[in-house]
């Protein structure tokens, strides 16, 4: 895969295109934005063209080095936390163990994923190693939330910013795979700019579970559902989630179908709505609600999110945003 295939994160591609032409390469970089939008691909292409023999700023895909590194055998790249997602103090120690000079002239490229949930054991070697990293070496931090990792490995990263993908995007992606138009279109908006959200919508099932979900929190914004019943359908839609990964998605869904809930009633906005197949039922159900409501919902969600960075607990946060919010609405 080259630079020009990955889609909707223009700015990310133009920079590091740009750091290659003038040969002017962070030893540290930090790739920041929402899961599925494209991070992991971009640190792996960046990898190829630091080392692919055939093309000068950008991978061939063809090559030697561009087939080893798809594969995961080029001794040049080391990835680590894209499994277990988490960085483990394990991980950086082979990291620096596995230290050398680059092969054939090339980059020695690490590419640490899931970098926000290392272990304080983790960023404390990984400073260490960060603060004088070996020549020709490049350090790939991705990360979901930034605000996690210490501010001291931060200050030592270029960050690169990568943006939710838009709908059309998802859509085109989704509409070149061979799904069906109607499907694609209603996935490239509830998936709400990432795509790892846009096949697991594929499955059907997973498909109505998400609508079954938003119809139960809608009625529950409506004080017409309980929190038994809200909490059931959502374990029944992410049983796969640790608890704080639900915690985080939830949060993440209810900030989405709160702001449907704005941008329709409020600001009769309709065209950026995430939950474009209740738009009917939004404009309907919710066509009297004080706009202050909602402003109380939103903090209630920030004030959690900000709770689940320091609680090991992240059960307890999520059951109690629930009964905060239900306090709001009845």
């Amino acid at each position: 895969m080259a630079f020009s295939d990955i889609k909707g994160q223009d700015f990310a591609v133009r920079y590091l295109q740009s750091a290659i032409r003038k040969k002017r390469i962070p030893p540290t970089l930090l790739f920041v934005g929402k899961s599925g939008v494209g991070k992991f691909l971009t640190a792996i292409t960046f990898a190829k063209a630091l080392n692919c023999k055939e093309k000068e700023f950008d991978s061939c895909d063809r090559c030697e080095s561009c087939v080893a590194i798809q594969n995961g055998v080029h001794p040049n790249v080391k990835v680590v936390g894209r499994k277990e997602k988490k960085i483990s103090i394990d991980d950086v120690r082979g990291i620096i163990g596995s230290s050398f000079v680059p092969l054939k002239n090339g980059f020695k490229v690490n590419i640490m994923d899931s970098a926000d949930k290392s272990t304080v054991q983790a960023f404390n070697s990984m400073l260490k190693y960060l603060e004088e990293p070996p020549e020709n070496t490049v350090n790939i931090l991705i990360a979901k939330n930034e605000d996690t990792i210490p501010e001291t490995i931060r200050s030592r990263a270029v960050k690169v910013k990568f943006n939710p993908l838009g709908a059309k995007t998802i859509q085109r992606i989704l509409t070149e795979r061979g799904v069906e138009s109607e499907k694609a279109y209603l996935i490239s908006h509830v998936a709400n700019g990432s795509m790892e959200e846009a096949e697991r919508l594929l499955n059907d099932e997973v498909l109505q579970s998400r609508k079954e979900f938003i119809g139960t929190l809608l009625m529950f914004l409506k004080n017409e559902k309980t929190v038994p019943e809200l909490v059931s359908k959502w374990d029944a839609l992410h049983s796969d989630l640790t608890d704080r990964e639900s915690a985080e998605r939830f949060f993440d869904t209810l900030y989405e179908t709160v702001n449907d809930i704005l941008l329709v009633t409020v600001l009769r906005e309709k065209e950026n709505i995430v939950n474009i197949d209740f738009l009917g039922e939004i404009a309907e159900r919710f066509f009297i609600i004080r706009k202050s409501a909602l402003e109380r919902i939103f903090d209630i969600i920030s004030a959690e999110k900000k709770a689940l960075l320091t609680n090991a607990n992240a059960r307890y946060i999520m059951m109690d945003g629930i009964f905060r919010v239900k306090e709001v609405i009845r």
